[in-house]
């Protein structure tokens, strides 16, 4: 399997992304990178008590470390059930309050950020 999808119909199927992350196993994986390198412009913009929504939110650990560090109004979304199965597990014990959502971005409620 390629790491990206070829069409963008695969960008947007579920049933691609389950595969992607079946495959994938709990490794996390990052798109933009890793939270030490985007840290300084996220504090920028992103308070603790903004309620934030992150986008695909995949097996990355970004949400994890900013979780870490007090941002707890957050809702991370995928419309892989895989990844957030995956998720709810890998946070369980350490971050049982975290909220993983299968979701589709166009069914969402409000929020004051969104993270992609």
């Amino acid at each position: 399997m390629d790491l990206l999808p070829k069409t963008q119909r695969e960008f947007s199927s579920a049933e691609y992304w389950n595969s992607f992350f079946k495959k994938r196993g709990k490794e996390s994986f990052e798109w933009y990178g890793e939270y030490t390198e985007l840290c300084g412009i996220l504090h920028k913009y992103i308070k603790t008590k903004d309620n934030t929504l992150v986008i695909g939110c995949g097996s990355s650990r970004l949400s994890e470390d900013m979780y870490d560090l007090g941002y707890h109004s957050m809702v991370n979304i995928d419309i892989s059930e895989v990844v957030i199965k995956q998720m709810k597990t890998r946070n369980a014990t350490k971050r049982p309050s975290m909220v993983f959502e299968k979701m589709d971005v166009f069914k969402v409620r409000s929020y004051s950020i969104g993270i992609e």
